[in-house]
């Protein structure tokens, strides 16, 4: 007569692996299966205008999106700290001409890393001048940050900009976000 061995027990380690995965299926069975859900639509061109909160016309960011939410189509800085110049600029009763407290679009000259949470919307870019020299405003770099869910197409953020020659700066900002429809 043939006899089976006897079983020997799991390893403790085996047996909280096993008690997991029994766990995980009794919480599963609640759920329905379906379909993955197809992968969203890329989002729609976005312009983001963010302002200082007890200043606007102080410290301006424009930053325009592309369609994909991701690469950066347009960025333009307002800092109180610094003028650019800009040929062609008329005079004003502010700047005289050719100069003026807004960069150019900048989103050429600049390297940006642009942070999406989970649910497809903007936390954070990040942005440098590839060299120090590469604008005007000599090692530009800096990050704008959503703290807060988009409510209505606003949120408050920071903005973060600092400069070669001590210019540091660190704004809170009020920011809205609008679809860009209408082109520049």
């Amino acid at each position: 007569m043939r006899t089976t061995p006897a079983r020997r027990p799991p390893p403790p380690a085996t047996a909280a692996a096993m008690l997991l995965a029994s766990i995980g299926l009794v919480l599963a069975a609640g759920c329905r299966a379906e379909a993955p859900a197809p992968a969203a639509a890329p989002a729609a061109a976005a312009l983001i205008v963010c302002t200082r909160l007890d200043d606007a016309d102080e410290t301006r960011l424009l930053l325009g999106l592309a369609a994909d939410g991701r690469s950066v189509s347009r960025f333009e800085l307002v800092t109180p700290d610094f003028l650019w110049r800009i040929p062609g600029q008329p005079e004003t009763r502010r700047f005289a001409a050719g100069e003026s407290d807004a960069s150019p679009d900048l989103s050429g000259a600049l390297r940006f890393s642009v942070l999406i949470d989970g649910e497809g919307e903007l936390r954070m870019v990040d942005f440098a001048a590839p060299t120090p020299d590469a604008v005007q405003l000599e090692g530009l770099r800096g990050s704008l940050a959503v703290h807060e869910s988009w409510q209505n197409d606003r949120a408050l953020g920071s903005l973060f900009h600092a400069a070669t020659g001590n210019l540091v700066d660190v704004t809170a900002v009020h920011c809205r976000r609008f679809a860009e429809a209408a082109q520049r």
